[in-house]
């Protein structure tokens, strides 16, 4: 039995009924344990079922990271005018909060470009290139003005 044939049946080597399975899952009256008990599934075949096929719960929001990058991008600016505002009082500033949202942001990237490359829509990429351009001219600009 190879792995694709193994996600396909629950612990007792039955056939799984996906198609209940999605509906009990999105209704949400089973908590995901309630509902792998019933099918006699492992929680992590469930749940990994249930990503793989974009599932989603009450209540529950699925993440578009484009908006996520939106709010980082924002935050982002938000700290670099804190630290602009800093710089031009001559107070100490501590970017170690703009460098960890410069990473986040950076893996984000990364992310959305491989997703872009797997469906084929490498258009994406260009925005992505273009938050990238303008935060390091916002850097370079800001770290200017202090030398």
């Amino acid at each position: 039995m190879d792995d694709a044939d193994e996600a396909n049946r629950n612990r007792d080597g039955m056939p799984v009924p996906w198609d209940e399975v999605r509906r009990d899952y999105e209704a949400g009256h089973l908590t995901c344990n309630g509902i792998a008990q019933t099918y006699r599934l492992r929680r992590s075949q469930l749940e990994g079922h249930a990503r793989k096929n974009k599932w989603g719960r009450p209540g529950s929001q699925v993440l578009d990271r484009h908006i996520l990058i939106q709010k980082l991008m924002a935050l982002l600016e938000r700290q670099m005018d804190l630290m602009e505002e800093g710089m031009n009082n001559n107070k100490t500033v501590d970017g170690k909060a703009l460098s960890d949202l410069v990473r986040d942001l950076d893996k984000m990237i990364v992310i959305e470009k491989a997703e872009a490359q797997r469906s084929g829509h490498d258009d994406e990429t260009g925005e992505m290139r273009d938050l990238q351009r303008k935060i390091e001219q916002r850097i370079n600009a800001i770290t200017k003005q202090r030398r």
